[in-house]
């Protein structure tokens, strides 16, 4: 951790450590994990080592009381990891992509300063793959007549 002004800058991935776990469908993931003050307590944190501009970082994060166990908040954080590589809310269906029979999506919403395949700065990662508001809406196209229901959560909070 340093300070910068009057800020302390926190980055997992310069500072965290090894943490390697492997999917149902023996794909291996590289996390760093780190945890740090925060106002309200402590911030356990997992993000994914990755390379190059392919693939968005899978991101977990366990939110713990100043008097909180540290190992306990560990060993949540890690079985929050497990849980989300071993999920699938996308698939491929030949050269489209398509939601799972699970018609469930969860995510995370990120700032996009890439604008070279959409107009929004925002974008959404699902699955470890960054999706643009024009890939949602045609994913969404094949429901059209469906009901939906849209929550949004804090990221340290469970999307179950």
């Amino acid at each position: 951790m340093r300070i910068a002004g009057n800020i302390l800058e926190h980055s997992t991935l310069e500072e965290g450590y090894d943490f390697f776990v492997t999917d149902r469908w023996k794909k291996k993931y590289h996390f760093k994990i780190s945890y740090f003050p925060v106002p309200v307590g402590f911030l356990s944190e997992a993000v994914e080592v990755v390379t190059g501009k392919r693939k968005e970082p899978y991101m977990f994060a366990v939110l713990s009381d100043f008097d909180s166990d540290l190992e306990q908040a560990e060993l949540m954080l890690k079985a929050k990891i497990k849980r989300g590589v071993n999920r699938r809310h996308l698939v491929q269906d030949g050269k489209r992509l398509r939601i799972s029979d699970s018609q469930v999506v969860r995510g995370r919403i990120e700032w996009n300063d890439d604008l070279s395949d959409t107009r929004f700065d925002r974008i959404l990662v699902v699955d470890g793959r960054k999706i643009t508001m024009e890939m949602l809406y045609d994913l969404l196209e094949e429901y059209e007549g469906w009901n939906f229901k849209l929550s949004i959560h804090d990221r340290t909070e469970d999307c179950d």
